[in-house]
C-alpha cells in the first residue's frame, strides 16, 4: 500500500527506494501552522514524510481561510496545530503526528530541536526564528527559513557548519513592529503554497541527499512570475555560527510582536487557568464568548484570547509593553 501511494515519487532518480525510506524515518519540526506552515506540512506529509511535530499558539480566525491549507470554517477558533493535526491525520491514518499548543520559547527549543532531523519555517515574526536559529545551529540540526509577504516570499536553506545561518544574513533583530506585515501590506492567497512547495522540496533535498544550495536567498515574486536569487556569505565574527553565543536561547521577555496589531504573552508561572472561572469575573468589565479551547475578552478596544496554559494573544495593540500591563492588569499571572 505504501509502495503505491508514493509510486510515482519513487521511479525519480533523485529519490528512489533508499530517498523514500529515508523521507518516511525522517522527523520534521514545523513551526508555525498558519498559511506557510500549513502548506508546507501538507507537502511534506504527502510525499511521505510521515513524522512531524507541529508546533503554534494561536487559533484559527476567518481572514485566514484565502491563503492556508486543509483547514475550513468548522476549524475556526480552534488551536491551529490541533486543527491542522486532525486534518493531516484525515490524509494518512498511519503517520505520527505530535502537536503541541504553545509558545516556542527557548526551554521547548531546546526540548524539541534536538529530536527532529529538520525544522521549516510557517513563522510570522522574526523574533522566534533568530530563537530558531540559535536551537538549530547550537544543536546541529538543518533548517529553513522561509517568510512571505504580500505578492513574494524568500526562502533560505540553512545546514549548520556548511553554509551561513540567519544571523549571517540578517545580523541583528528588528525592532519589534518595525517591520511589515501581512496585516499592513496584504498577502496574495498563492503566495504561501507557492512558497509552502519550495520549502518543502528543499527539505527533501536536504532529508534525502543531505544537502542544499547553501548560501543562497531565494525570493519568488508571484505577481510579477519573477525569481530572483541573492548571495549569501558566512560572516566571520556571526554571534552564532562562528562565535556560538546562542543569546535568543536565554530567557528574556516574556512578550513577542506578531503579524498585525498583535502581540503573545506568556505567564509569569506554569500551571492551568480555570476558563470558566475567569469569563465569570471578567465578564463584570469586558465582552467574554468562549471558542474551542480558548476566553477571548474585548475591554478597552483590545481583545484577548487566552489559552489554559495562562499565555494570550493581545490583539488592537502594537506595543508589548502596553500588552504586558493589559495582561497584567487583567489576568494577572
Amino acid at each position: 500500500m505504501e509502495l503505491e501511494r508514493f509510486a510515482r515519487q519513487v521511479i525519480l532518480p533523485q529519490l528512489g527506494p533508499e530517498g523514500q525510506k529515508r523521507l518516511g524515518e525522517a522527523k520534521v519540526l514545523v513551526v508555525g501552522c498558519g498559511a506557510l506552515g500549513s502548506h508546507t506540512a501538507a507537502a511534506l506529509l504527502r510525499t511521505g514524510v510521515r513524522r512531524l511535530v507541529l508546533v503554534d499558539r494561536d487559533v484559527v480566525e476567518i481572514h485566514n481561510l484565502h491563503r492556508v491549507a486543509l483547514y475550513t470554517e468548522d476549524d475556526v477558533g480552534r488551536p491551529k496545530a490541533e486543527a491542522l493535526a486532525e486534518r493531516l491525520k484525515e490524509i494518512d491514518p498511519g503517520a505520527e503526528i505530535d502537536f503541541r499548543v504553545a509558545h516556542l520559547g527557548p526551554h521547548e527549543a531546546e526540548a524539541l530541536i534536538p529530536g527532529v532531523d529538520l525544522a521549516v519555517d510557517g513563522l510570522d515574526n522574526m523574533e522566534t526564528r533568530y530563537l530558531v536559529n540559535d536551537a538549530c545551529v547550537k544543536h546541529g540540526v538543518p533548517w529553513i527559513y522561509t517568510a512571505v509577504l504580500a505578492t513574494a516570499g524568500v526562502m533560505m536553506p540553512i545546514i549548520p557548519g556548511e553554509g551561513p545561518c540567519l544571523r549571517c544574513l540578517f545580523p541583528n533583530p528588528p525592532p519589534p513592529g518595525t517591520l511589515p506585515t501581512c496585516a499592513t501590506h496584504g498577502i496574495l492567497g498563492p503566495v504561501p503554497k507557492a512558497l509552502g512547495a519550495l520549502q518543502a522540496s528543499a527539505a527533501i533535498r536536504i532529508l534525502v541527499k543531505g544537502e542544499a544550495p547553501l548560501g543562497k536567498l531565494l525570493q519568488l515574486d508571484l505577481w510579477e512570475m519573477e525569481f530572483r536569487e541573492l548571495e549569501v556569505r558566512r560572516r566571520d565574527a556571526c554571534p552564532t555560527c562562528v562565535r556560538g553565543e546562542y543569546e535568543f536561547l536565554r530567557e528574556t521577555s516574556r512578550t513577542a510582536s506578531l503579524c498585525g496589531d498583535a502581540v503573545h504573552i506568556l505567564p509569569r508561572n506554569e500551571g492551568e487557568l480555570d476558563l470558566e472561572r475567569l469569563s465569570e469575573g471578567l465578564s463584570r468589565i469586558g465582552r467574554v464568548r468562549r471558542g474551542k479551547g480558548v476566553l477571548i475578552f474585548e475591554v478597552e478596544g483590545v481583545s484577548f484570547t487566552l489559552f489554559p496554559d495562562g499565555r494570550a494573544i493581545v490583539k488592537g495593540v502594537k506595543d508589548p509593553a502596553r500588552a504586558q500591563a493589559l495582561y497584567d492588569r487583567y489576568i494577572a499571572r
